[in-house]
């Protein structure tokens, strides 16, 4: 689902006129410097970087990450964009700056789209059917309407993967703050992530990196073990019986 409509002025802000997100090439550079010092036993650098190990570009999230949450530069596509609203409108009907609101609260700040790309979403997905709307003074208050509920359906799991990537980015900001400002990291009772675990992601991490050059068939065996281990995770082993045939079959 994709739209023009970026390019046109959209005056309709609920009075929102700039909305300035969090700067993701200065956070990326202080989680970098910290990470290439975090190695020498420093007790913070397990936390600082985000729990999970790793920062935010490389080849696995959005449009290429490493998989920590999204790449250099870039957040989400138009198409995402849509999804999300007509996710958050599907829990209620909203104004505009309370959607761009909402965004910004699940990713800890680190998400907050601009009015600029939000209203002309909603001007297209009122367009196309999807949203319905219903002016209050000089404000719109969009509803989600049934063909907009039918296509959030048929694209729950990409959307429930975006939400979970946006509490996880909230999640390493909330890491990097309490490093900044001198606090321990959240028991892992009340959110935060247990040692072993980040310790494990930054071993796998390191160790694909160390084979990233490997024959094809070495490539094919990495990737049954890493479906295997997906499949552990996710509660279905039998998922990955199909990589591990291919992988047999070499």
């Amino acid at each position: 689902m994709r739209h023009s409509h970026h390019s046109r002025r959209h005056h309709d802000t609920d009075g929102l006129h700039s909305t300035h997100a969090f700067s993701l090439h200065a956070l990326w550079h202080a989680i970098g410097r910290h990470h290439r010092g975090g190695d020498r036993g420093s007790d913070r650098s397990g936390r600082f970087g985000g729990g999970f190990g790793g920062g935010y570009g490389g080849p696995g999230g959005f449009g290429g990450g490493d998989g920590d949450g999204f790449p250099r530069g870039r957040k989400f596509s138009s198409d995402d964009l849509q999804l999300l609203l007509l996710a958050l409108l599907d829990a209620q009907p909203s104004h505009g700056y309370e959607l761009i609101k909402a965004l910004e609260t699940r990713s800890n700040g680190f998400y907050s789209p601009s009015p600029g790309m939000v209203y002309p979403a909603l001007t297209y997905l009122e367009e196309i059917g999807h949203v319905t709307v219903q002016l209050e003074g000089n404000r719109k208050r969009y509803e989600l309407a049934e063909p907009g509920r039918q296509y959030l359906a048929d694209n729950r799991e990409r959307v429930e993967l975006m939400f979970a990537k946006l509490n996880h980015i909230a999640r390493k900001m909330d890491s990097v703050r309490r490093a900044f400002a001198g606090e321990e990291a959240l028991d892992p009772n009340e959110g935060g992530w247990l040692p072993e675990l980040i310790e494990a992601r930054r071993a796998l991490k390191h160790a694909l990196i160390r084979r990233d050059n490997v024959p094809a068939d070495e490539q094919r065996r990495i990737a049954a073990i890493l479906a295997r281990a997906t499949a552990e995770i996710e509660g279905n082993p039998g998922a990955a019986s199909g990589a591990d045939a291919g992988a047999d079959a070499l």
